[in-house]
């Protein structure tokens, strides 16, 4: 079974430059963390009438490397640094029989 994450949440930087140089920083930080755990997947969007509103997809192969690595402390508190608040996330799972495309 696959699973992904949602990130969303509001950018803490408004200049875009910024706001992506600390994202790369933190994802080249994370990811030899991550995948070792079944991180298979990063996806980044902007808000379409808000370049400040975040939206992050990131895919896993397992629950339980998906829950250790959201559950680091460290973790949490890397990827909170780049957003003004909590960000919602949210795991989701696969619906196994469904047509995707």
């Amino acid at each position: 079974m696959s699973y992904i994450t949602t990130v969303r949440a509001r950018l803490l930087d408004a200049d875009p430059d910024r706001a992506r140089d600390a994202h790369n920083g933190i994802v080249a930080r994370l990811r030899p963390r991550g995948e070792p755990l079944g991180a298979t997947t990063h996806m980044t969007f902007a808000r379409a009438d808000d370049p400040r509103g975040f939206l992050g997809v990131d895919g896993w192969s397992t629950l339980d490397g998906l829950q250790q690595f959201l559950g680091d402390p460290a973790v949490q508190k890397e990827m909170g640094s780049m957003f003004d608040g909590m960000p919602d996330v949210t795991v989701w799972a696969a619906r196994e029989g469904w047509t995707t495309y």
